[in-house]
């Protein structure tokens, strides 16, 4: 019960990881709000957890986003770790690529973090205390990025640079840090063909895909006290994929 008597906001609560972090923190005692814009997907998360408090939403969206943090405030009373899940990828070759591509991908995987913890910091200022995970990918490091989600790989590498920043903003009184997590078992995962899939698998040093829990241990470790003295961080969780040399 790592987390008893704390509130907890995952975005993109409804699948993948944000679901096994959802589920997770709740196993752990938090009271937990997950935010995401599909009713369907939140339902399926509230189902397999207990006092999951499901809110419709798009975190790229300032009043959304603010919306959101009024109502976990309004109906949980505080908020002590926030968890900028949301994102996503759209491949495409590098000559099919537009501008409006790079910036959807900036605007979901980077916006919509730096629009939750603007938002949720001034209640955790208030309370002196506070935690921010930022999940990033192995992705962002500078010789994993993947040519068709150059983008991606682009805008969690800013994800990356943004944590350590926003570490040094909210300190003393809040911790921020990131996980960025390999190749793991999520929706995005299952539509690669197998090939990409045997190349992903040939680079892991552990030989396996990453659970969406295995992710969630990671997070949970920051959420927890037993972080209490980490902020500025970058946990890769990935089986050693960033070991291979490009």
């Amino acid at each position: 019960m790592r987390l008893e008597g704390k509130v907890a906001l995952v975005t993109g609560g409804g699948r993948g990881i944000g679901q096994a972090i959802a589920l997770r923190f709740a196993a752990e005692g938090a009271r937990v709000a997950i935010v995401g814009p599909h009713a369907e997907t939140l339902a399926d998360t509230v189902a397999k957890g207990s006092g999951i408090e499901p809110i419709i939403g798009d975190m790229t969206k300032k009043n959304d986003v603010d919306a959101t943090i009024g109502a976990v405030m309004r109906n949980l009373g505080r908020l002590d770790v926030l968890v900028n899940n949301a994102g996503g990828t759209d491949p495409k070759p590098f000559e099919e690529k537009t501008a409006a591509d790079w910036m959807r991908s900036y605007e979901l995987n980077v916006v919509s973090a730096f629009l939750c913890a603007q938002a949720a910091a001034p209640h955790m200022l208030a309370a002196k205390g506070g935690t921010i995970i930022n999940i990033a990918s192995v992705r962002g490091l500078e010789h994993c990025g993947r040519e068709p989600i150059m983008d991606y790989s682009a805008a969690k590498a800013a994800m990356v640079s943004f944590t350590m920043t926003l570490a040094k903003q909210l300190a003393p009184h809040i911790r921020v840090n990131a996980v960025g997590p390999g190749h793991t078992k999520t929706d995005i995962w299952k539509k690669l063909t197998s090939g990409v899939k045997d190349k992903m698998l040939e680079g892991t040093y552990l030989k396996r895909f990453a659970e969406p829990e295995d992710i969630a241990n990671a997070v949970l470790f920051f959420a927890s006290d037993e972080a209490g003295f980490i902020t500025g961080q970058h946990l890769v969780v990935d089986g050693g994929f960033q070991l291979k040399a490009g």
